[in-house]
């Protein structure tokens, strides 16, 4: 667009300096009358289209900034939403602790304690998000892909999820082999990872399986999370992925979500010329995959 709007103002500067050089010419009689004529026809010609596409250009920048404010004025209402949630519920299980937590037995605490748990761990996962998405905007500094050994990041990110899955009774594992190795930025890896998981947790019922592999291309590595939860339907997969459309459902314990981490899950794949993608059926689990550049 602006290699566009650059040509179109070049040739109405030069339009102009050739009007102003046949004005001239025409003053002190250097011309003949009727070529100056038809070139200054020719030239208001010119003029008039090149102003046309001004009037275009203009009309399509506002309308791209009018949808860019309206959307970027919902992300910001909704990301709004998503933090005062988590942290009005742990506010409000720390009152009721605090008022009275003699009116309340072990089991009860214990409970309550780990709802305050996990709404600061939904908190601090849209901040990681956001933090993420935010240094990925200026790519040209952020962007830093480094050789990753694959099989010690799963390790580490499947630990930090202990906690998570122990309180779900979830099994989580994964069969990555120990010399696989990517080329990726560690930060954003992490993120698209954490993003996936936290979401087949949130899918998968009490007692389910989440598993994470690995397919060796020659240019790229496809990696998978998969789980045996709630699955989708066809309609809700198309949502996904999209900016204009948030789409989440309630987890299998109500857990919430806008579905933000996907968008910075897709925009971090693509940084790295990787595609992700869904297969889901209701009822049957879903298998998120994406590909990342293999380290060779």
């Amino acid at each position: 667009m602006n290699t566009k709007r650059n040509n179109i103002l070049n040739n109405l500067d030069s339009a102009k300096k050739m009007t102003h050089r046949n004005y001239e010419s025409s003053k002190s009689g250097t011309t003949d009358d009727n070529d100056k004529t038809g070139e200054l026809q020719l030239r208001m010609q010119n003029l008039e289209k090149i102003n046309v596409h001004l009037e275009n250009l203009v009309e399509e920048d506002k309308q791209k900034l009018a949808e860019t404010v309206a959307k970027n004025t919902r992300f910001l209402s909704i990301v709004a939403h998503d933090l005062r949630g988590p942290l009005c519920t742990a506010i409000g299980v720390f009152d009721m602790l605090k008022e009275g937590m003699s009116d309340y037995n072990k089991s009860e605490v214990e409970e309550l304690i780990s709802i305050a748990s996990n709404s600061a761990i939904s908190t601090l996962s849209l901040l990681d998000n956001l933090l993420a998405w935010s240094v990925s905007q200026n790519t040209g500094k952020s962007f830093n892909p480094v050789k990753i050994n694959l099989h010690e990041l799963v390790i580490n990110e499947v630990e930090s999820f202990n906690t998570t899955t122990a309180q779900k009774q979830i099994t989580l594992n994964h069969s990555i082999v120990p010399k696989l190795h990517i080329t990726a930025d560690l930060q954003m890896t992490k993120t698209i990872l954490r993003n996936l998981i936290s979401n087949a947790i949130k899918y998968t019922y009490a007692g389910g399986n989440i598993s994470i592999s690995a397919t060796e291309g020659k240019k790229f590595v496809e990696i998978e999370v998969k789980d045996n939860g709630i699955g989708m339907s066809g309609k809700t997969m198309k949502k996904l992925f999209k900016s204009d459309e948030f789409q989440s459902l309630s987890g299998t314990n109500n857990e919430q979500g806008t579905g933000l981490g996907l968008l910075f899950c897709k925009e971090f794949v693509g940084l790295h010329g990787g595609k992700i993608w869904v297969e889901s059926e209701p009822n049957k689990g879903s298998r998120f995959k994406f590909t990342l550049p293999h380290y060779i």
